[in-house]
């Protein structure tokens, strides 16, 4: 049986009406199917919209799609011209695009498919549109293929990471990028299945938890990097594996589930742990990974750094655009940084991931003309403490709340 709390941000709180809120204020909660619905406890409150929710992979699903169909169809609305033209290349060829990538999946990955048929039948949004989207890293590649044929081709939006290990701080700072349709619709999952470490995760309108950044209750921590690889196989999606990493206790088994050998598509992990105390750049193509533990301060965009990898094909255009700016930004802001390490900290680290030098493609992304790339949110995880310092928004302009989802002690 699926276990169900749902918290809600001041404005979704007032819509509910003075009857319900009433009745939320003095105890009581609302109750359906899926469960019981009430108001967040003093000092659990999120920024976000925030489901808790327990059960079956499938269940656990299910109620995030109920609780969150109406901002899954919104986005799809939203992006209508991109989401059809996916779909539409999508459903030309469903077993070569499709169902082939979904086999893998439920192969190696059944729980993370239970999961998403889960959020297609909770919200009511067919499943083939839900695979689109969990699909789109492959998808998107095979279009760029076409795209360049004939001259279109859409820029995504991505994101930009600091990582600082020196003395004391063991910290975690990353922007989380995307389409601006996304800026309202963001929402936080605390999902817990039996078996599994609990985790607390930022999730898009559709996709499987793990592309946004998140934090188990075994302290894995973990944020990801798209790469804008120009080459794909048959195999289990990039957001699957997202999602199976954060079932994992350790490093170690975060590592080796980030290079499952039938993985489909290149991808960088950012891997902490609060109780290694102990961060970890991973960088997967098709046919090897490399990975780096951090030391001092360390940056990451959406191309890949490490020694052994720089030769993997890439998008040249997306690299040489937004990528490469801001990389170069953070890596002039690291060049005065490193001159007093033992004096940067969590606020500094912030404060470079708000810059907007290089606009628009700058750390601190903002929508200008076709450019449609938007920071949604700022991380800043402390792996000393545990604690999740969460921006909702522009990191230039939004104020930190500060997340302890579990107790590391």
């Amino acid at each position: 049986m699926v276990s169900l709390k749902t918290s809600f941000n001041r404005r979704e709180f007032l819509r509910l009406g003075s009857g319900l809120a009433a009745s939320i204020i003095a105890g009581g909660c609302a109750t359906g199917r899926s469960g019981s619905v009430r108001a967040a406890t003093q000092g659990s409150a999120y920024p976000l919209p925030c489901i808790e929710v327990s059960g079956s992979p499938y269940e656990c699903g299910r109620a995030i799609g109920r609780r969150f169909g109406a901002q899954i169809k919104t986005g799809i609305a939203r992006r209508k011209k991109w989401f059809s033209e996916l779909r539409m290349f999508m459903q030309a060829d469903l077993p070569g695009r499709c169902n082939c990538f979904l086999d893998a999946a439920r192969k190696h990955l059944p729980d993370a498919l239970a999961e998403l048929h889960g959020w297609a039948d909770g919200s009511g949004v067919d499943f083939l549109d839900l695979a689109a989207l969990n699909l789109k890293a492959e998808l998107g590649c095979m279009l760029e293929r076409a795209a360049e044929k004939s001259g279109q081709k859409e820029t995504c939006a991505a994101c930009s990471t600091l990582a600082l290990v020196q003395g004391k701080q063991l910290l975690l700072a990353h922007n989380e990028d995307g389409d601006r349709s996304y800026s309202d619709l963001m929402f936080f999952v605390k999902e817990s299945q039996p078996g599994k470490p609990a985790f607390l995760g930022l999730s898009y309108p559709g996709i499987l938890p793990g592309n946004g950044p998140a934090v188990n209750s075994a302290g894995l921590v973990l944020t990801t990097n798209f790469i804008a690889s120009t080459d794909w196989r048959v195999g289990v999606p990039r957001y699957f594996i997202d999602r199976a990493v954060l079932d994992t206790r350790s490093l170690k088994e975060a590592r080796r589930v980030a290079c499952n050998p039938q993985r489909a598509f290149a991808f960088h992990f950012n891997l902490a742990s609060v109780k290694e105390k102990k961060i970890m750049s991973l960088e997967t193509s098709l046919d090897r990974e490399e990975s780096y533990e951090v030391r001092g301060l360390y940056v990451h965009t959406n191309h890949l750094v490490l020694p052994g990898m720089r030769d993997v094909p890439q998008d040249i255009d997306y690299v040489g655009g937004s990528s490469i700016s801001r990389y170069k930004v953070l890596m002039t802001v690291k060049a005065g940084y490193d001159k007093r390490l033992s004096g940067i900290g969590g606020a500094e680290l912030v404060a470079a991931l708000s810059s907007h030098d290089s606009a628009p493609y700058s750390p601190c992304r903002h929508p200008r003309g076709e450019v449609r790339g938007q920071t949604l949110a700022c991380s800043l995880f402390d792996l000393n403490d545990g604690s999740w310092t969460f921006y909702p928004g522009n990191p230039c302009r939004a104020v930190g709340h500060k997340l302890r989802p579990f107790d590391f002690s």
